[in-house]
């Protein structure tokens, strides 16, 4: 009978050992895919980086045709060019002219430079249909 008992006490004791194995090798398994998976997540991650940094870095230069960055040039821009210069002005046009200044709610400001005739006159013609007068509220 001890005989007995001994030989189960040593079957169920190698059945622990077995699962207490099994169970270390899945563990390492899973450990493996979340570290592999977490590589893959930071490889996509720095691979998106990449794109966005060469959409934002490559649009604001300008390119010729030989398709190489005119960096200098589009960065010292005007100076190599002389100022366009606005031709002269009588003093009744300027004294027309009174520039308007408009701010948006988004902070935008919308500077209106045109004389007061120019600003103020009809779109429509009279026979292109009905014509509501306008006033602005301020």
């Amino acid at each position: 009978m001890k005989e007995i008992l001994a030989v189960i006490l040593c079957v169920i004791i190698f059945v622990v050992i077995v699962l207490a194995i099994l169970f270390h090798e899945k563990v390492r398994q899973i450990r493996r895919m979340l570290h592999q998976a977490a590589e893959a997540r930071a490889a996509r991650k720095e691979a998106e980086e990449d794109e966005y940094f060469k959409r934002t870095s490559t649009k604001n230069y300008r390119r010729a045709e030989d398709d190489e960055p005119k960096f200098a040039k589009d960065y010292f821009k005007g100076t190599e060019e002389k100022p366009k210069q606005r031709p002269q002005e009588s003093p009744k046009a300027r004294e027309e002219t009174t520039a308007r200044r408009t701010t948006t709610d988004s902070g935008v400001t919308i500077i209106d430079s045109r004389s007061e005739q120019k600003a103020d006159r009809k779109i429509f013609d009279d026979s292109e249909g009905e014509y509501v007068e306008f006033e602005e509220v301020k």
